[in-house]
């Protein structure tokens, strides 16, 4: 709830704090900010995620949310967004707490469960996600865009204190050949990526979170472009406040969603495999994204809106289902991070890439329906792959075992 309270306006708050007029410039300077801890937390997730199969699970969901609740704090106070940019690549680098917290609720699960397991867990985080965009329009309005960093930064410190208080972890299994931290990543590293299937998923994944997330930080701008709908009039809301509410709606309809439809992709995954109702996804999800290019005004922009909520509410599920099926208990959170490093890359970079499509065009104007279009190929291209992926014979590999230690037999 704290990290969306902030995020879907982070461009708008850009753009007022350090003075940027040029839509363009506050459209890629919105993009870089944004993507930045995402891209930071992917190059340094599976480290965490190493240690975590080392020292716990619950100690390094505890350290990245006393991270995020730390770097927030101080970003309100930043006179340059140079600074900015810096301190969300320092947000990231130390934070990670989905690989973690997905990891610590599944590995006592059947696996033929995981994928409900791992939904109802999004499910969860998506509360926070519903209630987020809503509290920093509220907040926003009455203290200023400011007051959304230090509200992020309670909630989440008050995060990490419940997860010190309520969770509960059986202290892991110390490797029994005395390897080094550095020995182990690289032997769980490679023990995952010889997996083709696992190594394919990675990418598809990749390709998939790409398209999704093109928009996200430039949502608030389109949706400003587009105004506020006339349905709200009766409520004599301010101009500023209307606008406000409709930006978190935008991002607010992707946790209903994620409440409604997240079980739903869980079960279909259970029953018919993650991978193939991944390949489902992609491909609807690319045709929305790419009507949305054509969208006429606001009401039709919220209701294909809604429609992509309810497909991407199933990606992330998906995504840790079909790489649970796939790995031994022991590399656990070191699979969930990787693929968690994927998302996040998509997360990181997608922002960019979208900015630069939209930038496309006329000198000063930002086309916003240009990346639609790119973001919605990117996942047509990510089903067409998990379709592949699915019939290739490498889809019937065992899951990959930890590296033995040097002379032991295998099971």
């Amino acid at each position: 709830m704290g990290l969306m309270a902030f995020l879907p306006t982070l461009a708008l708050y850009v753009g007022e704090r350090y003075g940027i007029d040029d839509p363009q410039q506050v459209a890629l300077w919105g993009s870089i900010v944004y993507g930045a801890a995402p891209l930071a937390a992917a190059l340094c997730g599976p480290l965490w995620g190493t240690l975590g199969d080392r020292v716990g699970k619950k100690p390094m969901a505890i350290r990245a949310n006393l991270a995020i609740a730390a770097t927030t704090a101080v970003m309100p106070f930043l006179p340059t967004p140079w600074l900015l940019l810096v301190m969300r690549i320092v947000q990231g680098a130390l934070a990670g707490y989905v690989a973690p917290a997905m990891a610590l609720v599944s590995q006592q699960a059947p696996r033929e469960l995981h994928g409900l397991v791992i939904a109802r867990m999004q499910v969860a985080m998506a509360a926070g996600s519903f209630l987020g965009p809503l509290l920093g329009a509220a907040v926003a309005d009455l203290w200023g865009r400011a007051a959304l960093f230090w509200v992020t930064s309670v909630l989440t410190a008050w995060a990490a204190f419940r997860l010190h208080r309520s969770a509960d972890e059986e202290p892991p299994v110390r490797p029994s050949d005395g390897a080094s931290f550095a020995g182990a990543f690289g032997a769980g590293m490679r023990a995952l990526l010889s997996r083709r299937i696992f190594a394919g998923l990675l990418l598809l994944v990749l390709l998939l979170r790409l398209g999704q997330n093109m928009l996200e930080p430039l949502l608030a701008l389109f949706v400003r472009e587009l105004g506020a709908p006339r349905w709200l009039a009766p409520l004599q809301l301010r101009p500023e406040l209307a606008l406000e509410l409709t930006i978190g709606g935008a991002f607010a309809v992707l946790a209903v969603a994620q409440w409604v439809f997240t079980p739903w992709w869980g079960r279909l995954a259970d029953r018919f495999g993650p991978l193939r109702c991944l390949a489902w996804l992609g491909l609807s999800l690319g045709a929305v994204l790419t009507a949305t290019a054509w969208t006429a005004g606001i009401d039709q922009f919220l209701v294909l809106r809604a429609l992509a909520a309810c497909l991407m509410a199933g990606s992330m599920t998906l995504a840790y289902a079909a790489a649970s099926k796939r790995v031994d208990d022991a590399l656990r959170t070191l699979a969930f991070s990787l693929v968690q490093s994927c998302m996040q890359l998509g997360f990181g970079l997608g922002p960019q890439l979208g900015s630069l499509v939209a930038a496309l065009g006329r000198p000063g104007v930002v086309e916003f329906r240009h990346a639609f279009v790119a973001a919605g190929m990117l996942c047509v291209l990510a089903g067409l792959g998990m379709l592949w992926l699915r019939r290739s014979p490498a889809h019937h590999d065992h899951p990959p075992r930890p590296p033995l230690p040097d002379g032991a037999a295998p099971p």
